[in-house]
């Protein structure tokens, strides 16, 4: 059995499979002004100097109290400053130009460079402050400025983000005060831009280290000559106990000694992940939903097997299908894979399992390794589950993957101090013991059956798939 290697590649950009479109955001855009009326564009907002400067004729007009000839110079002191006021903010006007520039796609919970750079398009020197509506926690705004006529700045800021998904950016901000500084604009920037973030690959490379790991646990006997007949791999010397039938006579002649044919796992398998998007995969554990559990382990999977030479498929469903992608080979799969699934979440709606397999009986004949995500946890999504598995038994081989909820498990082995924790621990245990009874019906009907807490399910199914090869199952 070859090594397990896994290579996660950011899929380029371009159509993506059956639902999903390109993504703004890549490169470099540039910003328009947001439209706004006439009153907007010539408005401005007094500054701390404005607001001092008019508490200079408050004060005077308190001398009217006393002699009513200082009425002449106050009013004359407020025509002054009504008129500096007013011609400071004629000419506070002034162009800018905004851009902003990101890699298009990032990792989850990994944080990245954003830059905004910004010019002065007028005559006028112009010292700005300026903002971007990120999205995520951003850190190194805001960004200052002391830009003459046709000069140019760039601010760098990070952004992290903490769910999959496409992520548009907001608007850039920028403010500008007045030649005398009484004054202060601000305009807004429609800056197009959008952040296609993807599972962490850093993450699921650890999982692929664990799978390699389960690869070595494979037993040896099945794994000297795991595959079909028909799938010669190379020659090698005769290892003692090697079957007779597969020594190349010809090669022995030639090279004097026994020289036997190799041959490898059967390739061109069909593997088809049937993903349950329902409300009980949004259960979170460690920060992730029991679906980001399984969708880091199906993208994992799929890696694998594709390196295996098999085609890989998958159907998202709740209450209808949501994401249907036709089993292919190719490296390139691999990408289309991460590309149909990064922006897909589960939803609150009852998963249909019989909906889900006469869609799949539709449009897959060929037998296949079909892969079920769900996490289940009551009664009635286990017998729903159970015969989706059964009824997938007559044409393809089942591989069940049921994904614990981790406060139930949580719940089962915390210590009760009071009657209410009696009984919530005792309807908890009711669940596990339902669903292990589920499971091991599952089990005599002869399906496949990976069971774990999130944590364990990308090794413990990588572990499964190889052993299905080694055994020839399919």
């Amino acid at each position: 059995m070859s090594q397990l290697a896994v290579d996660l590649p950011v899929p380029a950009s371009g159509a993506p499979e059956p639902r999903i479109g390109a993504a703004a955001g890549s490169g470099t855009e540039l910003g328009t002004v947001r439209p706004v009326g006439w009153l907007q564009r010539v408005a401005g907002v007094p500054t701390g100097m404005l607001v001092a400067l008019s508490i200079v004729p408050l004060t005077a007009s308190l001398a009217v109290v006393v002699s009513s000839a200082a009425i002449i110079p106050v009013v004359a002191l407020d025509l002054v400053l009504l008129v500096l006021a007013l011609l400071d903010l004629l000419l506070a006007g002034g162009r800018v130009e905004v851009w902003r520039a990101f890699a298009p796609v990032q990792a989850v919970g990994r944080a990245f460079e954003v830059t905004v750079g910004v010019r002065n398009a007028g005559r006028r020197m112009l010292r700005v402050q300026f903002t971007d509506d990120a999205p995520g926690q951003a850190t190194g705004l805001p960004g200052w400025a002391m830009l003459g006529s046709g000069m140019e700045s760039e601010a760098r800021y990070t952004v992290e983000i903490d769910r999959r998904g496409q992520h548009p950016f907001g608007d850039v901000v920028v403010r500008w005060r007045s030649p005398l500084g009484l004054w202060r604009r601000q305009r807004r920037y429609a800056v197009q831009g959008a952040v296609r973030v993807y599972p962490d690959f850093g993450q699921l490379r650890e999982f692929g280290m664990r799978g390699r790991l389960s690869e070595d646990r494979v037993p040896v006997r099945s794994r000297r000559r795991p595959g079909g007949e028909n799938e010669f791999q190379r020659l090698r010397p005769y290892v003692q106990g090697d079957p007779y039938r597969h020594i190349d006579w010809k090669a022995t002649a030639k090279r004097r000694e026994y020289i036997t044919r190799e041959f490898g796992q059967e390739s061109n398998q069909n593997l088809i992940f049937l993903l349950d998007c329902g409300r009980m995969m949004s259960a979170r554990s460690g920060g992730l939903t029991a679906f980001d559990h399984a969708l880091n382990a199906a993208i994992l999977m799929g890696q694998v097997a594709l390196k295996h030479g098999d085609r890989v498929g998958l159907l998202a469903f709740d209450s209808k299908p949501r994401v249907w992608l036709p089993p292919r080979a190719g490296k390139r799969s691999a990408g289309r894979l991460i590309r149909a699934t990064y922006d897909l979440f589960p939803s609150m709606e009852e998963p249909d399992y019989a909906m889900a397999f006469r869609y799949l009986t539709q449009h897959v004949r060929r037998r296949s390794l079909v892969v079920l995500f769900s996490s289940v946890v009551d009664q009635v999504n286990a017998e729903m589950s159970t015969q989706l598995v059964s009824a997938l038994s007559s044409r393809h081989l089942p591989l069940a993957v049921w994904i614990r909820d981790a406060d139930v498990d949580e719940l089962l082995h915390r210590r009760a101090s009071n009657d209410r924790d009696q009984y919530v621990q005792a309807a908890a245990a009711d669940l596990f013991h339902q669903r292990d009874q589920a499971l091991a019906g599952l089990r005599q009907r002869g399906a496949l059956v990976v069971d774990g807490n999130p944590a364990e399910v990308t090794p413990s199914l990588l572990h499964r798939y190889l052993e299905i090869k080694a055994r020839r199952l399919l």
